[in-house]
């Protein structure tokens, strides 16, 4: 199981509803818009890095409303 924070910025006035998408996702555990660089911070899991990376890549990263994205994998 591979655990990570994803950060991130969204367009002006989005974040609302780029949040309400991202706790529609399975592997999304916990996210919440938060104040500073960032607008989001999404707590998730997958199974493997690759999974992880497909989730961000074509799950996340193609909302519209996402700018930019700063992923953290958890170590321990």
């Amino acid at each position: 199981m591979v655990e990570a924070y994803v950060l991130l910025m969204t367009a002006a006035g989005t974040a609302r509803p780029v949040l309400a998408s991202l706790r529609e996702l399975d592997a999304v555990t916990r996210a919440s818009i938060i104040a500073g660089e960032f607008d989001i911070i999404a707590e998730v899991e997958a199974d493997s890095n690759q999974e992880l990376l497909s989730l961000v890549t074509e799950q996340i990263q193609s909302d519209e409303n996402v700018g930019r994205t700063r992923t953290c994998i958890v170590l321990e």
